[in-house]
């Protein structure tokens, strides 16, 4: 069955995480979804329907270079027996071609893979299509609804900004490739030198109390976590100190305090300075938070911050937007170079 993060809940999730929520990219058409990152870089995915016994996931990504091609790989989920041919690829019943097929090292799945003379003729057949199949010797293998599909992959084009021109992959025109405008530089950070993690102090400073009620940060009966400090540098002390907890998603306030304690959230407009299922590691001096939509951890968003020296800045992001079932990697929705 279909489920999706409700509208309410999203706008949480999104609200924990500056790279999405400073994204346009990410948008949902019926059982499909669409995710951009500040590259102009896109990941559009197709899921099964509702009603499906035999889910499948549509995996298309392209780089923004005018030149890039769209990638499609379809992963069939769960208990999987293939025969010795090539599996096929149906639009409402009709083989359109047949592919190659690769078995997951770590599961019992496998995923499609179309060369890429193969994805156009696939994304024309199925333009006007309901259901795509993956068959093997006749027998259904997996299926992905083909509602939303020409909606998020004019979105796509949109975002790229390919439409009316001769790559788009839906909204095509005349105009030649050369005039769709180069990606943008991805931004470049430099982390702060690793410190030693020496001569940290036992508590975190009082003022702290104030700021950890400001966030409502309510841990419950029987939790016992306790403030967790790390040298920034000679002068700064990451707080991490525990906010709130709940069934798969845990809550963190972080807090960097000067020799003279004067107090400064470690991300400022981000949930009141609390993170989720967050964790710093000073040798790479990287922040990472990871929220999760529901508890199989299907959905959600991540997040991963590195320390400069003088402030925590985002190098990135990722986000699931729906709650489909599928396990894989998340889409990129925000992406610097930190060195």
């Amino acid at each position: 069955m279909k489920v999706e993060i409700s509208i309410l809940a999203l706008a949480a999730a999104l609200a924990l995480a500056p790279g999405v929520a400073g994204a346009d990219g990410v948008e949902s058409f019926k059982d499909w979804t669409v995710v951009c990152d500040n590259l102009r870089n896109c990941q559009v995915a197709g899921f099964a329907a509702d009603d499906t016994e035999l889910p499948a996931v549509l995996r298309l990504s392209r780089a923004a270079a005018a030149s890039a091609p769209a990638k499609v790989e379809i992963d069939l989920l769960g208990e999987i027996s293939l025969g010795g041919k090539a599996p096929a690829l149906a639009v409402d019943g009709r083989v359109v071609m047949t592919a190659k097929v690769v078995s997951s090292r770590d599961s019992a799945d496998f995923t499609v893979v179309l060369d890429d003379a193969q994805v156009g003729p696939l994304l024309g057949a199925a333009r006007n299509g309901t259901l795509l199949s993956i068959q093997d010797s006749g027998k259904e293998l997996g299926r992905v609804s083909l509602a939303g599909m020409v909606a998020a992959l004019r979105y796509a084009d949109d975002q790229q900004k390919r439409a009316g021109t001769v790559t788009a992959m839906v909204a095509k025109g005349a105009a030649p490739a050369a005039s769709v405008p180069a990606p943008p530089p991805a931004p470049v950070l430099r982390a702060a030198p690793a410190v030693a993690q020496t001569g940290l102090p036992a508590k975190p400073p009082a003022a702290i109390k104030a700021l950890f009620s400001k966030a409502e940060c309510d841990l419950g009966p029987g939790r016992d976590d306790k403030p967790e400090a790390f040298r920034l540098s000679a002068d700064k002390v990451l707080w991490q100190v525990p906010c709130w907890g709940a069934a798969y998603n845990f809550g963190s306030l972080f807090v960097i305090a000067d020799k003279a304690d004067r107090l400064s959230l470690a991300l400022e407009g981000v949930g009141d300075g609390v993170l989720v299922n967050a964790e710093y590691d000073p040798k790479t001096r990287l922040l990472s938070a990871y929220n999760k939509g529901r508890g199989i951890g299907d959905c959600g968003d991540s997040s991963q911050w590195v320390w400069t020296g003088e402030a925590f800045a985002l190098s990135e992001a990722t986000v699931m937007p729906v709650c489909r079932g599928y396990g894989g990697d998340w889409p990129t929705t925000f992406h610097a170079e930190v060195r």
